[in-house]
């Protein structure tokens, strides 16, 4: 099945070869439940045989972004019900998130699918969509309309307490850490963050001594940490929110000439890497890249009237040291983030050293 790709004032065109309709309706991936007391989907089957979806991006400003958008679309060339995905990326601004939502319920789309960057701003728009009659998939980060139909959502506050445990236990309780976190004011950054706080309230030794937010990138990451560990070299732990950018601490330590203090990471390639190489005493949380696939299952099921809750968690257990080559992938670089539905084709394409 061929991809097109156009980009038309800021959005992307992916036009999916006509062919027939597939009779079965994809199942959602067994890791996500349905959240406790969570309603159904009730929403009768479109009366449509194609489907033109609409996808509204906060942006790709890091790798995990990149791979859940890729598997999206690879999920939507699967179905030929589906005819056209358009992807709207807002390049890290919920102002023109606000502006893409608002496009892509005026063009019509079947289903409106949601990446957000806000937890508040985006509500207006997502309401109206919804209105319109548009099914509305809220999936990896969190907003807070009255009215949506499904959310994907990953426990992110479980996130933050699996590592600030592991932290807390590597120091015995006490000492000055520092904190690196992702993009401020997103959901997922927050949540993560208040499962921390909530960790840490029981551990009074423990003291955040300084933070700085670096996006999940490992660039950003890597300046955000140099700048935090040369203000602070003698703190004895760090907190991340992102592999990508535990994987930069770890460098900037070594490249100081400072100690390889505890640290957490998550499921990527390249902090795998590190962590294997040197030793690292870590953990690392796991935020699957195939919420953008799920997405596409999701908002399958709703427009062909199948069984769907309306709220959706996921929660895997981390990484940890004794399981790093169940996970590590030596052929891929460090931007592969693991777990991911894409075939192997295309990880080698995306990935290959």
């Amino acid at each position: 099945m061929k991809l097109k790709h156009l980009l038309l004032a800021g959005s992307m065109l992916v036009a999916l070869a006509a062919t027939p309709a597939l009779a079965q309706v994809p199942e959602l991936n067994s890791a996500l439940s349905p959240v406790a007391g969570s309603p159904m989907v009730d929403k009768p089957a479109s009366t449509k045989d194609k489907f033109v979806l609409g996808f509204s991006n906060i942006s790709v400003v890091n790798t995990w972004r990149v791979q859940m958008v890729e598997e999206l679309k690879h999920e939507a060339s699967l179905h030929p019900e589906i005819s056209e995905v358009i992807i709207a990326d807002a390049g890290g601004d919920v102002n023109k998130q606000v502006a893409d939502i608002e496009s892509l319920t005026a063009r019509g789309v079947d289903a409106l699918l949601v990446a957000p960057g806000s937890e508040v701003a985006l509500n207006g728009a997502l309401e109206k969509a919804y209105a319109a009659g548009i099914p509305v998939i809220i999936f990896s980060s969190n907003a807070t309309p009255k009215d949506y139909t499904v959310k994907l959502l990953a426990d992110d506050a479980q996130f933050g307490r699996d590592g600030a445990k592991y932290l807390a236990e590597a120091l015995g309780g006490k000492g000055n850490v520092l904190s690196i976190r992702g993009i401020s004011g997103n959901s997922i950054d927050n949540d993560r963050w208040r499962g921390v706080e909530e960790v840490f309230k029981d551990y009074p030794d423990i003291k955040v001594v300084d933070q700085g937010f670096g996006d999940w990138a490992y660039d950003k990451g890597k300046q955000v940490c140099e700048s935090l560990l040369v203000a602070h070299p003698d703190v004895q732990g760090i907190w991340s929110s992102g592999g990508a950018m535990t994987q930069a601490c770890a460098e900037v330590a070594e490249e100081n000439g400072l100690p390889l203090i505890p640290m957490t990471g998550e499921a990527n390639n390249g902090f795998l890497r590190i962590w294997k190489e040197k030793d690292l005493q870590s953990v690392a949380p796991i935020s699957p890249t195939w919420f953008g696939q799920q997405g596409v299952v999701a908002a399958l099921r709703v427009l062909k009237g199948a069984p769907i809750a309306k709220d959706n968690l996921v929660n895997p257990a981390p990484i940890t040291k004794d399981q790093i080559d169940q996970f590590y992938r030596a052929d891929l670089n460090d931007s592969y983030w693991v777990g991911s539905t894409l075939p192997d084709d295309k990880l080698l394409e995306m990935y290959k050293k």
